[in-house]
C-alpha cells in the first residue's frame, strides 16, 4: 500500500501543489504592484503635509537664526527640491 500512496502524493505535489503555489503568488504580485486612487490620495497628503512641516521648520529656523547670531541653519545646507506637480503621476 505504501508503494502505492508515495508515488501519488509526489505526483500530487508536483503537478497540483507547485502550480498551484507560483499562480497564487504571481497573481498577488500583479495585484500588488498596481496603486489604487485612496493610495494616491494619501500620499499627496502626506507630502503636502511633509511641506507644510518643512516651511514651519524653515520659518523656527529663521526666527533662532535672527535671536542667535552663531546659529547656522541646517535647512540652508539642503538643496531645493523641485516643485511638485501632482498631474505628472504615472
Amino acid at each position: 500500500m505504501n508503494d502505492f500512496l508515495i508515488p501519488v502524493f509526489v505526483c500530487a505535489i508536483l503537478f497540483l501543489g507547485l502550480p498551484w503555489i507560483v499562480f497564487h503568488y504571481v497573481t498577488k504580485w500583479k495585484q500588488a504592484g498596481t496603486i489604487t486612487r485612496e493610495d494616491e490620495n494619501l500620499l499627496d497628503d502626506l507630502y503636502r503635509t511633509a511641506r507644510m512641516l518643512e516651511d514651519r521648520l524653515m520659518t523656527v529656523e529663521r526666527i533662532i537664526a535672527a535671536d542667535n547670531p552663531d546659529y547656522r541653519p541646517h535647512s540652508a545646507q539642503r538643496a531645493e527640491p523641485a516643485p511638485y506637480d501632482p498631474s505628472r503621476r504615472n
